[in-house]
Formats: structure tokens, C-alpha cells, sequence
């Protein structure tokens, strides 16, 4: 236990690292700028009702952590990932995995705004918990096949890691539609 936890904060501080040393790829920055924007539209949508600048502050600033923590993730579980399936990726550097840990935050959020919209479209928990986990396993699989001549090229991915990697996005997906379900049934308590 002792050695993953080492292994989670040495990740994250190599990954600030580098991305506070201004030496990734510009696309990373992009990125960067895209989440920040991303952020602040939904700490505003989120507290619509209540726009102070200390509540806007504090829900951006959380959503901006919570995006860095889901890169990191995704970082992990590209990592863990390549050993799970031998030959998964063709290097597995860390530039490759800062890559990969993009696509899966990416493919995270775009399963966010689809729980977010759809929450109240699917009264039955069973079908909706079901089509996150099918929207968060698509949208990883095919986000990963769209960006290979793009943000992947020249890696190359087996399609059992790729297909792991959806699984696995798909897994993120349904936990957090679980988790909207029981945060939103808590407050309605």
C-alpha cells in the first residue's frame, strides 16, 4: 500500500513538474487553457443562483484541482494499464502516458456534461448508471481512435489496451454517475 501511494505522489510531482517547466509539447497548454475555460463556465453555471466572488473563487479553483487530479488519474491508469497488457504501448514513456492520461480526462469530461445533461431524462438508475458507462467506454475508445494521427502519433496502441482503456473510462463513467445519484439523493433527504 505504502509503495502505490509513494508511486501516486511521485507521479503528480513529476507531472507538475514538467508542466510548470514549460517544456511539453503546446498542446498540452492548449489543453490547459481549454480546462481553465472549461472550469470557469462551471463553477458559474454551478452557482447561478449565488454569484459571489468568493463562492465563484472557491468553485473554480476546486473544479481546477479536480481537473489536475484527473489528469493525474488518468496518468496512473495509462500506467497501470501498460502493465496489465503486454505490449500495449509501443514506448511507454512518460510523455506517452501524459498523452494518454489527456484523452482519458477528456473522454471523463465528456461523460460528465452527458450525465449532467441527461440526469433527470433517466428516471430508472439501472438505465442510466448503464448508458454512462457505455457513453464513458465510447467516448474513450473513440476519442483514442481520432487523435492517433493527431495528439498519438507515432505511438503505437494495441487494441487490448485501447479496449482496456475504454473499459476502464466506461468503470470511471458509471462510479461517477453512481456518485451523482447519491449525492443528489442526499441532499434531496
Amino acid at each position: 500500500m505504502f509503495v502505490f501511494i509513494v508511486e501516486i505522489i511521485k507521479t503528480a510531482i513529476q507531472f507538475i513538474a514538467d508542466l510548470l517547466s514549460g517544456e511539453l509539447p503546446g498542446y498540452f497548454y492548449i489543453w490547459c487553457g481549454v480546462f481553465v475555460v472549461y472550469a470557469f463556465i462551471y463553477a458559474c453555471v454551478e452557482i447561478r443562483t449565488k454569484l459571489t466572488a468568493l463562492k465563484l473563487a472557491e468553485s473554480f479553483f476546486l473544479e481546477c484541482v479536480s481537473h489536475l487530479a484527473g489528469w493525474i488519474i488518468g496518468i496512473l491508469v495509462a500506467r497501470a494499464s501498460v502493465y496489465l497488457v503486454e505490449d500495449g504501448v509501443s514506448q511507454h514513456h512518460k510523455l506517452a502516458l501524459y498523452k494518454i492520461g489527456l484523452l482519458l480526462l477528456i473522454s471523463y469530461d465528456f461523460t460528465a456534461i452527458f450525465s449532467s445533461l441527461t440526469n433527470r431524462l433517466f428516471a430508472q438508475r439501472n438505465i442510466a448508471e448503464i448508458s454512462a458507462f457505455i457513453v464513458g467506454m465510447a467516448a474513450a475508445y473513440l476519442l483514442i481512435m481520432l487523435c492517433r494521427d493527431s495528439i498519438l502519433q507515432g505511438l503505437i496502441l494495441s487494441q487490448t489496451y485501447v479496449v482496456t482503456l475504454s473499459i476502464l473510462s466506461g468503470i470511471f463513467a458509471l462510479l461517477y454517475k453512481i456518485s451523482l445519484r447519491s449525492a443528489e439523493a442526499s441532499k434531496n433527504s
